[in-house]
């Protein structure tokens, strides 16, 4: 998308309000509450749209920024949240979006999932590596991403993906070869690393790799900060790349302060997998906060949540 620097930095808001009148500090609040909320789910999908597909500073239709996307553009979708519902206008859904350039690099945030069309994963996950998952993920000692986190295929064989970090969930004909180029998303203390592949087509694949095939680049992802004004971009990047919790019995709950963003880490009783024999699908007990700086985006180390108070 050569075009791509053209839109991305055209007319950016500088005066705090969108073109639709609605105040800054509204998608603030917004986006405060979405940064940690918003669900997280992983797909690939591509930009089908007669028009252009704008980035939002926030999951509200008017929070609409001048950065676009155009038809045929594909891109990661990494959370999903609904816009409030208001006499103004209907519910939306909207996406939060990982997109990358012809120069490798990223471009994030809010745009509307009708804009969307999701692709096929060619890593689907069966029930077997899903029971393993919700069983086996929350034991697992990981660690958010190195800033270098590019890493080359090594080595005379194939590195095949596996849709779990596990034996058993080894893909029987997703694989890369010597050569290739990744992107790490997590660090662990096992052998398996999760990492995103990038194709020469526009095609994107998510899973996970042996670390023992993989040596590390003097390089990493790249994100621009000229799309969105608004304090909270930073932060929500952090939480959305960071403070993943697929197959893990928790939630967030989040909203905007000065400096921060704040997080209420919850226990899920909800969800089919979550539900233990003890369990009150009813509550939703806080265990944790996190809060993540807005100018650095750097994750406050959780706290025990005695004391933490809720407003």
């Amino acid at each position: 998308m050569k075009e791509m620097d053209k839109r991305i930095i055209a007319t950016l808001i500088l005066c705090g309000i969108s073109p639709f009148g609605y105040a800054a500090q509204d998608c603030e609040a917004a986006a405060g509450i979405a940064a940690g909320a918003a669900d997280y789910l992983y797909e690939s999908a591509q930009v089908k749209t007669a028009s252009r597909l704008h980035f939002n500073s926030a999951p509200e239709v008017e929070c609409q920024l001048p950065a676009f996307l155009v038809n045929g553009d594909t891109v990661e979708f990494l959370r999903e949240a609904r816009s409030a519902e208001s006499a103004r206008s209907p519910v939306h859904t909207f996406r939060y979006v990982r997109y990358r350039d012809a120069n490798g690099m990223f471009a994030t945030g809010w745009v509307s999932s009708e804009g969307l069309l999701p692709l096929a994963t060619p890593l689907p996950v069966n029930p077997a590596c899903k029971k393993w998952a919700y069983e086996e993920m929350p034991q697992r000692e990981k660690m958010s991403p190195l800033a270098d986190n590019h890493y080359q295929i090594t080595g005379n064989d194939r590195a095949w993906f596996y849709s779990m970090p596990t034996e058993q969930c080894r893909s029987p004909s997703v694989f890369l070869v010597p050569g290739d180029i990744i992107s790490a998303q997590e660090q662990s203390k096992d052998d398996f690393i999760e990492a995103v592949y990038y194709t020469t087509n526009r095609h994107i694949v998510r899973g996970w790799l042996k670390k023992s095939q993989l040596q590390a680049l003097d390089s990493g992802d790249r994100y621009r900060d000229d799309i969105n004004p608004l304090s909270t971009d930073k932060a929500t990047r952090a939480a959305t790349l960071n403070l993943r919790h697929d197959y893990q019995c928790i939630f967030y709950e989040s909203w905007n302060e000065k400096n921060d963003i704040a997080i209420i880490v919850r226990e899920d009783h909800q969800t089919e997998w979550c539900r233990g024999s003890a369990a009150d699908p009813r509550t939703a007990p806080a265990i944790a906060n996190i809060s993540i700086n807005k100018t650095s985006g750097e994750i406050g180390s959780p706290d025990a949540a005695e004391g933490f108070a809720e407003e």
